[in-house]
């Protein structure tokens, strides 16, 4: 740590307090630690150790230059939870990515971490945020196919739509995808083709589309899809569960909670049935324990959590299924161990639309204790730059004509304050 703060003072700090503390890793010869407090604790915490430093993490909240996320309805409500899960579920997985379960079960992740795998600080998220800023900065520009893959390239030179301007994380088949965009060749021939290009490079990535598709016809919805997934990821196998799961977000987001997760999964089934059960008609039997609803019923170890766009998947929706909060399923996703970013991201996209009962919530009642489904406001706050993110989001909206929504009144539009970080 930068200022030589031993272990057991900084266990000593944590007495009493809510939160997680845990051995990160060595850097420079000096054992790093992390804390992350629950807001409660942080002026305590703060006072006692006088100090903000790379190794030890403050989710701190204050109340200057503060900005806020408001929703005027239920689908712009949904659409922005949606969004800020994935990234913060992306988040809590980046610093164990890689890990193995076994480990994860005897150092279960509970708050939001720092460093780890890639020695990134707390709320930072990786390229599964980053590629997805891109397809969203294109549709908020108009869009075009070859405007999401300059995004790509401009990511990739350049480290833009990246936390901190650099890139420190990269799938091999979105790289090699990238570099041929590079080089010129059509946008929509980049991405792979072969049973070895099933990665989850695609399926992090095209989420938004389960909003500014929510008006097409199926055969467009589809193509649309198909389209971008191209850029990456070609084979049919990854195109398929990009459908699949961008049709799952968009029937939890049109039908909310009110009408649960299994008649969603339903209706996405029905979907696919109907308009890929003969384009893909090759694929359907690497689907068949999502399409026939076994993946409700596994047990964790029948779960396998890899870069394979199936497993991925079906890891995401056992957590999503299994889990009664936005936090108890990414936590639930990241504890698999393996791609816990890809996954956690996945997963907290869809926990992120599903859970998120507080519309309903009279405005008097939103800050009792019992109001627990939301994404925990010390990761949303942690997470870095939330505030460019939240801009981009509302632009977005605008442009997926969420204001042809029903409207609710002044006193049901939901609010967010998102307040600097400090200390990371």
């Amino acid at each position: 740590m930068g200022e030589h703060i031993l272990a057991d003072n900084v266990r000593q700090f944590h007495k009493g307090m809510d939160g997680e503390i845990g051995f990160v890793h060595e850097f420079h010869m000096l054992n790093a630690y992390y804390i992350i407090m629950n807001k409660e604790n942080v002026n305590r915490i703060k006072k006692g150790l006088n100090i903000m430093n790379e190794g030890l993490c403050l989710a701190g909240l204050s109340k200057n230059e503060e900005q806020f996320i408001q929703a005027g309805n239920v689908w712009e409500f949904r659409g922005y939870c949606g969004l800020f899960g994935f990234c913060v579920g992306d988040a809590l997985g980046v610093p164990v990515e890689f890990s193995a379960r076994e480990e994860r079960k005897k150092d279960p992740v509970r708050e939001m971490r720092a460093y780890g795998t890639h020695r990134q600080p707390a709320g930072t998220w990786s390229d599964d945020t980053s590629l997805m800023l891109c397809l969203i900065d294109a549709i908020n520009r108009g869009y075009s196919i070859q405007k999401v893959a300059d995004n790509f390239i401009d990511f990739y030179r350049n480290g833009a739509f990246t936390p901190y301007g650099e890139v420190f994380d990269i799938g091999m088949s979105t790289r090699d995808a990238i570099e041929k965009m590079c080089d010129g060749e059509l946008p929509v021939k980049c991405g792979g083709v072969s049973d070895m290009d099933n990665g989850n490079g695609s399926l992090m990535r095209v989420l938004p589309l389960a909003f500014y598709g929510r008006k097409m016809k199926g055969a467009q919805f589809i193509s649309l899809v198909e389209e971008v997934s191209s850029l990456t990821h070609r084979h049919r196998r990854s195109v398929f569960a990009c459908i699949l799961y961008v049709k799952f977000a968009s029937r939890l987001a049109e039908n909310g909670w009110s009408g649960g997760k299994e008649t969603a999964l339903d209706e996405t089934i029905a979907f696919m049935r109907e308009y890929c059960s003969v384009t893909y008609e090759s694929e359907w039997n690497h689907f068949d324990r999502i399409l026939n609803k076994k993946i409700l019923g596994l047990p964790e170890d029948e779960i396998r959590s890899t870069g394979y766009v199936v497993d991925t998947l079906e890891a995401a929706l056992w957590a999503f299924f299994h889990g009664s909060s936005y936090r108890e399923v990414v936590l639930k996703a990241v504890n698999l161990g393996g791609d816990t970013d890809t996954i956690a991201a996945v997963a907290g996209g869809l926990a992120g639309i599903y859970h998120n009962r507080g519309w309903s919530v009279p405005a008097r009642d939103r800050n009792k204790k019992d109001y627990t489904e939301e994404i925990p406001e010390e990761w949303l706050q942690s997470l870095a730059k939330k505030e460019e993110l939240n801009k981009m989001f509302q632009r977005f909206y605008k442009v997926c004509d969420m204001s042809a929504w029903k409207r609710f009144s002044a006193g049901s539009r939901r609010t967010w304050r998102l307040s600097p970080r400090k200390g990371y």
